[in-house]
């Protein structure tokens, strides 16, 4: 198995992101996208890219053809084919890889604050479960790069749900979603030491691209491929 995570550094893009964008709704020119996805095939090891139009929803295909590199209207993929790159795009909302090293299945999962909330994660884990006999205890999941509490402002319109994550600072609020997150999947079973977190936030560290810092921005991925 093999699974990454990229950041905007070393891409070909001269459109306005300069960098390894790797998304065609945000600006670059599709050839200097497809340049940087030819750029990831390389280093995930496999042409077999497999990108997901996602929509912030709880959504979760099964990947069974090895021609498939879009899916569309899906925030979460699974396959036990090999030579597929399951890849999950993202600018600040939480990347998830899930790896069965006993039954040999990957995963990738896009979380939002809507995945979150709708435990896209836990779903996903339960549909490896249904699906291909996977056993939650061997369940290993990387949590990728995203924005963290130090910069996830929220209004009060949107935090039904996270009220144990609320962090109050004077008059603002911010948001520990990758810390949900993390709980939710602890609470399905998975075991502590089978989550691995990246520290990086996002919105902090100017070589992954911000949503929230930018605006209009490029997208980097998660990727896992057996």
């Amino acid at each position: 198995m093999n699974c990454f995570f990229t950041n905007r550094q070393n891409g070909v893009s001269q459109g306005p992101h300069k960098s390894l964008n790797l998304a065609l709704h945000v600006g670059d020119s599709s050839e200097d996208v497809a340049k940087n996805r030819e750029i990831l095939s390389k280093k995930a090891g496999t042409t077999n890219l497999v990108f997901m139009d996602q929509i912030h929803s709880d959504n979760i295909e099964t990947i069974t053809n090895k021609a498939t590199n879009r899916v569309l209207k899906t925030d979460g993929i699974i396959t036990n084919i090999k030579d597929i790159a399951l890849c999950v795009m993202v600018a600040d909302c939480i990347p998830i890889l899930f790896y069965d090293e006993t039954k040999k299945v990957i995963a990738a999962a896009h979380a939002g604050r809507d995945g979150v909330r709708q435990k896209i994660a836990n779903k996903l884990i339960q549909k490896m479960v249904k699906e291909f006999s996977c056993k939650v205890k061997d369940i290993k999941v990387y949590i990728g790069p995203s924005i963290k509490s130090c910069c996830y402002e929220v209004k009060n319109d949107v935090t039904d749900g996270f009220e144990k994550y609320l962090i109050f600072r004077g008059k603002k609020i911010y948001l520990d979603i990758v810390q949900k997150c993390i709980d939710d999947i602890k609470e399905i079973g998975v075991k502590e030491e089978n989550i691995e977190t990246s520290s990086v936030c996002t919105c902090c560290d100017k070589d992954y691209f911000s949503y929230r810092r930018d605006g209009k921005t490029g997208r980097f991925c998660g990727v896992i491929v057996l």
